[in-house]
């Protein structure tokens, strides 16, 4: 064999071997990369999935990516898609947490802001707002088109985005399915409160030369007013 030809066999004999370790370096490092994204995914879902969320540990773990290249293009779409229902949950808590809602029809508040109830009429007509703007978003939040907005302009493999999927939308599109059904009912739940909330009010201002507080309690002038009262009443609490 000539000198020559030994010396292109040799650098071919190189190059395979070179190629076979750059090759095995990748698959090393993308199986890596993709650990990383299942640790990091998983302490994710466990904020996520803990309530009430704390909103401080979520925003620093969803303002940060630990992967890199096709795997870091899912985790961010990912962690994307997580952090508008973060913001979502945020309008919620505030929602259910104002002092308003949650007080407008006791002995203080009426005390308060009764009879004419102007303070507390604006209040929970710009809370039931509020929730009919959080159904809309969390209905078209909850679909799978939507879901996969996050992830469409990445231009990745499909395997990348089989991984945003089972992530996004569980095993099978009926846990989304059952999620938005979890979350539009509770919201509903809220909105029928507001709106019994509303009848009370409303109820008291229609008949606010028939009542008055006495002793830090709630008196009508007739046993007719009183029940009817207590009816409107006993729906606030069946919902509460």
């Amino acid at each position: 064999m000539k000198k020559k030809t030994k010396i292109i066999l040799f650098v071919i004999a190189i190059l395979v071997i070179i190629s076979i370790v750059v090759i095995a370096l990748m698959v090393t490092a993308d199986f890596k990369q993709e650990g990383k994204l299942e640790k990091e995914l998983d302490s994710l879902y466990v904020l996520l999935n803990n309530y009430p969320l704390d909103y401080e540990a979520l925003d620093k773990k969803l303002s940060t990516t630990i992967t890199t290249d096709d795997y870091g293009k899912v985790e961010k779409a990912i962690k994307d898609y997580s952090r508008d229902f973060v913001n979502y949950m945020k309008q919620f808590d505030t929602l259910i947490n104002d002092e308003t809602l949650i007080n407008a029809v006791s002995v203080e508040n009426i005390k308060e802001d009764g009879p004419d109830f102007t303070n507390t009429k604006n209040k929970l007509s710009e809370s039931k707002s509020s929730l009919d703007t959080l159904l809309t978003n969390f209905s078209d939040y909850l679909t799978e088109e939507f879901a996969l907005s996050y992830i469409k302009d990445n231009e990745l493999d499909e395997y990348y985005i089989d991984i945003y999927k089972q992530y996004v939308l569980g095993d099978n599109f009926s846990e989304m399915e059952s999620a938005k059904n979890d979350i539009v009912k509770s919201l509903n739940d809220i909105k029928a409160l507001i709106e019994n909330e509303e009848e009370t009010i409303d109820f008291l201002v229609k008949n606010k030369g028939n009542w008055e507080i006495e002793n830090d309690q709630l008196v009508f002038y007739t046993e007719t007013l009183s029940n009817q009262y207590n009816d409107i009443v006993a729906k606030i609490k069946e919902l509460g």
